[in-house]
């Protein structure tokens, strides 16, 4: 029997104010199933012509679609149930030797994602790996759908979240080049002296502020009160101005100007001033000034646009889905046990709020052969002035964050890097200028644990050696 919503949303307050902490928006009585019984699924293409030669035998092109971006029907949830453990339990790559045309060690990473598939759970994951402006070798094991056992493959659209933050910064810095905005000018300007309610830095704010994560803001993305919200509305989209008056309403968390609180609102309201500059939808300035030069065609920025098909279906974990399970009426088909983890299935949900809560912030859908060239193109491709770059990748009152990326170093390299955690996707884009070397990967869970970044630290060693990258 259903609770009534009073009684749900009492019951979930105390799981909800847990989240900020257990959920990954930047870095930036379980009963266990039987273990895999059948091969791993593992595609390894480069988004190269069909006819280059695959080493495996089982390896298969995946091709790009060419069918227009259409919106999916929404379907509304049920009643909710007690997970019962089913036997499917989806597989784990088992790694054979071989000659990849890649040159990667292609047995060294399957084992690496292997036991990071088996520590965290992992359903399905994703990996594109590219030098220079190559295109990416991408791979894909486990499966999209747990129910369905639908396999996951480069091919399947996934939200990269975060990972949107670089994408909409670069294309500010395009329009600070042509003197439509300045990164200094207070965002009054643009928006006029309504936009931040009562919020008490609001006429000082800038561009600067909102894109170094220094106005203050809350991170509304994981807060408990806007996971109660969207409990109330998930077939429902949230505009802009909603999320900027949640934001300004809840007062500055941080001291303003001097102190980096990351919060995804800041870039929303960037998009909000791409709009109000240009006169054009915040998707279509990004398609033009950043995907469109850079040969992205499996990139969409909804609810403006939406990819050809649905994303593969993600799972909630932990304290998020004991706050899902206990703010909605879950299906009794949503809810799995997987590798002794509870989860509940994301597409089970209307998505229109899902697909409009991190817009500009951090709602990008892609597949993952796009995300290295990307997130590579911002830095190489000549999209804004070499003054914007330098503007961009200079350390901010964070010194491992700019202005949306963010500015670290691994293994005695400079690395320009990004993560994304949305529900119920987990990502992490990374490229090293010295190396010409760029790296994503996805996994369709939220939280994974451990994280994404321990896979990506698991994987660089095997990547530099198999392309004779000398480590330091």
């Amino acid at each position: 029997m259903s609770r009534s919503s009073a009684a749900r949303l009492a019951g979930a307050l105390p799981l909800a104010l847990a989240l900020v902490a257990a959920a990954c928006g930047n870095d930036d009585a379980n009963t266990a199933e039987a273990p895999p019984t059948v091969s791993a699924v593992v595609e390894a293409t480069a988004t190269a012509p069909a006819s280059e030669p695959g080493a495996e035998a089982t390896a298969q092109a995946v091709p790009a679609p060419t069918t227009a971006p259409t919106p999916q029907p929404a379907q509304a949830p049920g009643a909710e149930a007690a997970p019962e453990p089913g036997p499917i339990e989806a597989a784990t790559p088992e790694p054979e030797p071989q000659t990849h045309p890649s040159g990667l060690d292609t047995a060294a990473i399957e084992a690496a994602v292997a036991e990071y598939m088996d520590a965290a759970g992992i359903p399905g994951l994703v990996l594109a790996v590219a030098r220079g402006d190559q295109d990416p070798w991408t791979f894909g094991w486990g499966v999209s759908d747990l129910t369905t056992q639908e396999p996951m493959t480069p091919g399947s659209y996934v939200r990269i979240g975060s990972v949107t933050k670089p994408v909409t910064t670069v294309a500010v810095l395009s329009m600070a080049d042509e003197g439509l905005v300045d990164l200094d000018t207070p965002v009054t300007a643009y928006l006029g002296d309504d936009w931040y309610g009562a919020y008490e830095h609001g006429p000082d704010i800038t561009l600067r502020h909102l894109m170094g994560h220094t106005a203050g803001f809350v991170e509304y993305a994981f807060d408990p009160g806007f996971f109660i919200l969207g409990s109330t509305r998930m077939n429902a989209p949230i505009a802009p101005e909603e999320i900027v008056q949640f934001t300004t309403a809840y007062g500055p968390v941080a001291e303003f100007e001097v102190q980096y609180n990351y919060s995804t609102a800041g870039h929303v309201i960037a998009g909000m001033i791409i709009e109000a500059v240009t006169g054009n939808p915040a998707h279509v300035e990004i398609r033009s000034r950043v995907l469109e030069p850079l040969g992205l065609e499996n990139t969409y920025l909804p609810p403006g646009e939406l990819p050809p098909e649905p994303v593969a279906n993600s799972y909630n974990g932990g304290l998020l889905y004991s706050a899902f399970t206990s703010l909605t009426d879950a299906p009794d088909e949503a809810l799995h046990v997987f590798k002794g983890n509870n989860y509940l299935a994301t597409n089970s949900f209307p998505q229109e709020f899902l697909q409009t809560a991190g817009w500009t912030g951090g709602g990008i859908e892609a597949l993952i052969g796009d995300v290295p060239a990307m997130f590579r193109g911002l830095f190489t491709r000549g999209l804004v002035s070499d003054e914007a770059l330098a503007e961009m990748t200079a350390p901010g009152v964070n010194p491992d964050y700019g202005l949306g990326v963010g500015i670290g170093n691994i293994d005695g390299r400079m690395v320009y890097s990004h993560g994304g955690g949305t529900p119920a996707f987990r990502t992490r884009a990374l490229y090293f200028p010295e190396l010409d070397l760029s790296l994503a990967v996805n996994v369709n869970v939220l939280p994974p644990d451990p994280d994404a970044p321990e896979l990506v630290e698991a994987l660089l060693p095997i990547v530099m050696e198999s392309w004779g990258l000398q480590s330091r």
